[in-house]
């Protein structure tokens, strides 16, 4: 089964660095790997971005959308038109980092207006939950309420692309086990499947994402249950990049 290898730059990066990135990306991918390759670099260097992948078999993906559920105009804010006019066919929805420093914006409400507004993008929803709730065994309880989101505005013309990111193990270089990682991935699917029973397991990919590397990334794609990977640090490393792309599964 290909899987998802995609890459959140976050906000980093430069005219300089795409460029060179790309001029080792391209001569040492593995061009017969079926596998979707998605980059999710800052706004600002989307359309940069799109010159070099244009003529490839990637995808391209913004970090957000505006948050305002009053669809008011925003400075600084970005529209799914705008994303699609500069070549993107994906949008990351509900990041945790989003969570964390728009708390009080981001909530509910906001996460609703911006998954019923995503028009002709796919949204990757991210979900994950903080150390204390794996600790206490309330990570399931945590997913649940965050996939409730998802649910309640739930878009039948797109599957579900769903990107499990544990917050602690965000840059952090600790991540869950594999079994606990299989184990998530499966609940999350057979929580959507129980909520829209219309869906099959193959309508549900779960990305797993936090302290993904070369190292970890073969292993981590070959679990039951995980149709991808989403690359935070070790994405702006085109050789590291260029690594997990090329494993063979």
């Amino acid at each position: 089964m290909n899987k998802i290898i995609a890459a959140n730059w976050k906000n980093n990066g430069s005219k300089n660095l795409i460029k060179k990135y790309f001029d080792y990306l391209l001569k040492n991918i593995n061009i017969n790997n079926n596998n979707k390759i998605i980059f999710f670099p800052p706004d600002i260097y989307i359309d940069y971005f799109y010159n070099f992948i244009k003529e490839q078999n990637f995808y391209i993906g913004g970090q957000d959308l505006v948050c305002n559920s009053d669809n008011a105009t925003l400075t600084g804010g970005t529209k799914s038109e705008m994303f699609v006019d500069n070549g993107c066919d994906y949008i990351l929805v509900g990041h945790s980092e989003k969570r964390k420093y728009e708390s009080g914006i981001l909530d509910d409400k906001n996460i609703s207006y911006k998954l019923k507004n995503i028009n002709n993008l796919k949204a990757v929803f991210c979900i994950g939950e903080e150390i204390l709730d794996r600790e206490n065994n309330n990570t399931n309880n945590i997913l649940s309420s965050q996939l409730n989101d998802l649910i309640l505005n739930y878009n039948n013309h797109n599957k579900i692309i769903i990107a499990y990111e544990p917050v602690w193990a965000i840059g952090t270089g600790k991540i869950p086990s594999n079994t606990e990682i299989s184990k998530t991935h499966e609940f999350i699917k057979n929580f959507i499947i129980e909520k829209l029973p219309s869906l099959k397991e193959k309508d549900i990919m779960v990305l797993y994402g936090g302290s993904v590397n070369s190292k970890n990334a073969s292993a981590i794609l070959k679990l039951d249950h995980v149709d991808g990977v989403l690359v935070g640090g070790a994405s702006l490393d085109a050789i590291e990049f260029t690594k997990i792309c090329n494993i063979e599964l």
